[in-house]
């Protein structure tokens, strides 16, 4: 048997998986990552502290290795309702990690693959960087997708291309009770002056799905990326997302967390500003209700000077739900001038609920402006009261404050088409909460 400092798995079997890997690089890639585990010694007892992920898995999960291959028979008509018509997006389905072409709109301007369809250049970028940038040293689960993930997505943007529409991903997941199937990889490349904006979207297909997702993304000089991840399973499946940007000189990054619903979810953002004058944005929204647990670990490394990050999360907890945050900043003794923001807000509506804060500054530089902070409390009686003496009833004043209170963030997303989706789903969880009240 294999025994990392948090699972216990099968090493013949996970070797005898590897072995069977035809392809070199990635034979070589998945046993790099497979010594990790072996010889790290993973501390998942502070980095996992509020987030029991390890006995989560234990615990509804069989941990005997194996790896699905059967596709239910009636997935078409379960993937249709998430089809969207519209001629302003473009629109990938993935099943398990593998794209589903007849429901997919690619832009022809980027290459948009699985990793075994790629060209001689294609291949030779993803063999540079692949595994590189992730944070596999650090993190036992990212490791173990190192080692286990069965399907990955290769997106290259070249030089000066500008993609004026956003590209909604849908991965749908079909294993059930087994943490080795859904595991999957990304790798997002952007080549200087380009831009694009992407939004993922995950949906288990089966009431007890693991699945993990880990996806590597560089920005070379003056590219711009808007990354949005929506979390709204219904199907209260287990999720481990870990998502790694290393970004070069004058790029820019916006990336947006919203969590809605879900079993547990343990988010994984991490940032390199390894270059001069980056700037990175990094805005979240945590609306949970029932038993939900949405745990956000994020950090930004300032390498080098002249550099901005703005960091800013909000979430709201009802019921017996459990929110987490964890934020870092590190400023290196290089990165003089660096401008580094980072708050954390919450509101508890119920007196179950619980959230844990944690924002963290490690600076080395002594010219920098750096702050942090983070507020938990409830809403404003005073507020409410102010409401509905103009008139207006409790319900809507709760929902007045609520909205008001995510709408900082929420006016930053600049696609219609995402913003929509999230006042949508914001909004039926806002009546939700008034139901229970």
């Amino acid at each position: 048997m294999f025994k990392s400092d948090s699972l216990t798995l099968d090493s013949k079997k996970i070797k005898d998986f590897i072995n069977k890997e035809s392809n070199p690089f990635l034979k070589k890639s998945r046993n790099n990552f497979l010594k990790k585990l072996g010889e790290k010694k993973f501390n998942i007892k502070e980095e996992y502290k509020y987030t029991p992920l390890k006995q989560s898995l234990e615990k509804k999960f069989s941990l005997e290795f194996k790896i699905d291959k059967n596709i239910p028979s009636n997935i078409e008509k379960k993937i249709l309702p998430y089809i969207v018509n519209d001629n302003s997006v473009y629109q990938i389905i993935t099943l398990d990690g593998k794209i589903i072409k007849k429901f997919s709109n690619i832009p022809s301007k980027i290459s948009f693959k699985n990793f075994e369809e790629l060209d001689k250049k294609e291949k030779k970028i993803l063999h540079q960087y692949f595994g590189e940038n992730d944070d596999s040293d650090s993190d036992v689960f990212s490791a173990l997708n190192g080692v286990l993930w069965s399907k990955g997505l290769f997106i290259y943007i070249k030089k000066n291309q500008i993609v004026d529409n956003p590209i909604i991903i849908n991965n749908f997941y079909t294993s059930e009770r087994n943490i080795f199937s859904s595991q999957l990889r990304n790798f997002i490349f952007m080549e200087k002056n380009s831009k694009l904006s992407i939004c993922e979207l995950d949906c288990a297909l089966a009431s007890n799905n693991f699945n993990s997702n880990v996806t590597e993304i560089i920005l070379e000089e003056r590219s711009e990326l808007d990354y949005f991840k929506i979390q709204n399973d219904k199907n209260n499946s287990t999720s481990f997302n870990s998502t790694n940007i290393k970004q070069k000189r004058n790029s820019i990054s916006n990336t947006f967390t919203f969590s809605f619903s879900g079993d547990m979810i343990r988010n994984n953002l991490n940032i390199s500003l390894i270059d001069e004058s980056c700037y990175c944005n990094m805005y979240g929204i945590y609306a949970l209700n029932d038993d939900s647990h949405v745990d956000n670990h994020t950090s930004v490394d300032h390498i080098q000077k002249n550099s901005i990050s703005n960091e800013h999360y909000k979430g709201i907890m009802n019921g017996n739900s459990n929110g987490v945050f964890n934020g870092k900043i590190f400023v290196r003794k290089e990165a003089q001038k660096t401008n580094a923001f980072q708050s954390n807000n919450n509101i508890i509506l119920s007196d179950n609920a619980k959230i844990n804060t944690k924002p963290q500054l490690e600076i080395w530089a002594d010219d920098v402006k750096c702050s942090h902070g983070c507020t938990t409390g409830q809403l404003d009686e005073n507020a409410i009261f102010y409401l509905q003496s103009r008139g207006i009833n409790k319900d809507k004043a709760v929902s007045i404050l609520i909205n008001a209170f995510f709408d900082e963030i929420i006016q930053k997303i600049n696609q219609n088409i995402i913003k929509d989706k999230v006042h949508k789903i914001l909004s039926s969880k806002i009546e939700s909460y008034l139901n229970e009240h």
